[in-house]
């Protein structure tokens, strides 16, 4: 199943505030509960997960991070895309001894496996192109980040296949 089938309109974050990661995956997981995507655990696991195994990504010109969190926690299979207003430190996820300033985050909350591994690859082969953050963090409305979704996913569809 493509990225842009699990980034759902009331997935999408666009110009969040917050002081921290903690604060951060509070609000967002707060609010998932709220509309039944997770179930209560949820945010302990994502933080616990996160202080463990690090998700923050240095791309050439930005920063992300794609948290995920355990199928046991999921309700209905989602992608949450974030952009925040001011970055946030997080721990680097192939050197945990360096913190990043995160402005960008995909968080993973998905039903299997199988789904897990094939997302977070297209996922990966998405921020390879830094075009992809760019366009994500120029969005100003939720449509225009499902478009920029589907418009980069049917690009590297093409890049395949060519």
């Amino acid at each position: 199943m493509p990225l842009a089938d699990y980034v759902k309109k009331d997935t999408i974050y666009l110009n969040c505030r917050a002081r921290d990661r903690v604060e951060l995956f509070s609000q967002v997981a707060e609010d998932l509960l709220s509309k039944k995507y997770v179930k209560k655990g949820f945010l302990d696991f994502i933080n616990n997960r996160e202080d463990k195994y690090p998700t923050g990504l240095q791309l050439t010109d930005y920063t992300v991070a794609i948290p995920h969190g355990d199928p046991k926690y999921i309700n209905k299979p989602f992608v949450a895309v974030i952009t925040l207003i001011k970055p946030i430190l997080m721990k680097q996820m192939d050197d945990t001894t360096k913190n990043l300033y995160v402005d960008t985050l995909f968080i993973l909350g998905l039903g299997n496996g199988t789904d897990h591994l094939s997302l977070l690859q297209d996922i990966m082969k998405l921020l390879q192109k830094g075009s992809f953050v760019k366009k994500i963090r120029a969005c100003n409305g939720i449509d225009e980040v499902k478009f920029v979704i589907k418009d980069a996913e049917k690009t590297l569809r093409g890049d395949l296949y060519e």
